[in-house]
C-alpha cells in the first residue's frame, strides 16, 4: 500500500445540496460530501499516529450550532488531542469560538484559531473509538463578521 498523499478535495460545502439533521439541543448537523472525508491509518501495533483532515466552511457553516463533518478517525484507536489550524474566519472584533466532536461527543472546546487564522494544540479527554467515527466542528460562539474559510484538524491517536 502506498502512502502517496491523496489529491486535495478543497471546495466550498453547499448546504443546499446536503439535507441537515437536527439533534437534541437544537444542534444542526451538516454532513460533508463523501469526497471531503480523509481517513487516517490505524497501526497494526501500539504506537502514536496522526492524520490531517480538512474542510472548507461557508459563512452558513460558521453560524451558531451548525456541526460540519471534517473527516473520519479509524476504529479501535484512542484520540488524545488535535492540532487545529484555521484561516481567519472572523473579521472585526474576534468572537468566533468552536468545538470538536468525535461522533456525538464534544471532546474539545474553546477553540479560537478561526479568530485570526492561527493554529493550536487542543488536548482532549482520551476518547476511544470502536469503529470509524466522524469528527465534526461546531461553532459555539458566532463570529462578529463571519467569513468563509478552511479548517485543518490533525487527530493525534494511538492504537487501542
Amino acid at each position: 500500500m502506498s502512502d502517496v498523499p491523496r489529491a486535495p478535495t478543497v471546495g466550498a460545502l453547499a448546504i443546499t445540496t446536503v439535507a441537515p439533521t437536527v439533534w437534541a439541543g437544537g444542534i444542526t448537523v451538516v454532513e460533508a460530501p463523501a469526497s471531503a472525508y480523509h481517513l487516517g491509518h490505524k497501526l497494526a501495533n501500539r504506537g502514536l499516529a496522526s492524520h490531517t483532515m480538512y474542510t472548507a466552511l461557508t459563512v452558513q457553516n460558521i453560524i451558531l450550532n451548525i456541526k460540519t463533518a471534517v473527516g473520519v478517525v479509524p476504529g479501535n484507536v484512542t484520540v488524545i488531542g488535535f492540532l487545529v489550524k484555521s484561516s481567519d474566519m472572523d473579521t472585526g472584533s474576534p468572537a468566533l469560538v468552536q468545538e470538536l466532536y468525535i461522533g456525538t461527543t464534544s471532546v474539545a472546546t474553546g477553540i479560537t484559531t478561526g479568530q485570526g487564522g492561527t493554529s493550536a494544540f487542543v488536548p482532549c479527554t482520551p476518547t476511544t473509538t470502536t469503529a470509524e467515527t466522524t469528527v465534526y466542528i461546531n461553532t459555539t460562539t458566532a463570529a462578529a463578521t463571519p467569513v468563509a474559510g478552511t479548517v485543518y484538524v490533525t487527530a493525534i491517536y494511538y492504537s487501542s
